[in-house]
């Protein structure tokens, strides 16, 4: 599975490639930045469907909001829509909160 660090020199090679007002590094990106939060959310739930653990819990909470808020950027990266809780952008907000809940897991004492 180290293949998967690969991914991030293939983005950056790709960055150097244009299409249209992005380069297809950064499409790319916003297409795989989702998908990868997606893998570790499913595995987080079926941990915490097996224990019952606090800590699996904060842990789909978290994946579950980083994927929510990389599904929000990417979407105001091609649509240009940007949804606001104040002055603050939706995703800044998810991902702050995804952090807030990781946080919480790692300090779970069980």
């Amino acid at each position: 599975m180290r293949w998967i660090y690969l991914t991030i020199p293939a983005i950056l090679a790709a960055a150097v490639v244009p299409m249209g007002n992005l380069s297809l590094g950064h499409l790319l990106l916003h297409v795989a930045a989702p998908a990868m939060a997606a893998v570790p959310l499913y595995l987080s739930i079926k941990a915490y469907r097996r224990t019952g653990s606090l800590r699996f819990l904060n842990l789909a909470a978290g994946f579950g909001l980083l994927f929510t808020g990389q599904g929000a950027l990417s979407y105001s990266m091609y649509t240009g829509v940007v949804v606001y809780i104040g002055d603050i952008p939706l995703d800044h907000l998810l991902h702050y909160a995804a952090f807030v809940f990781f946080t919480a897991a790692l300090l779970e004492r069980r």
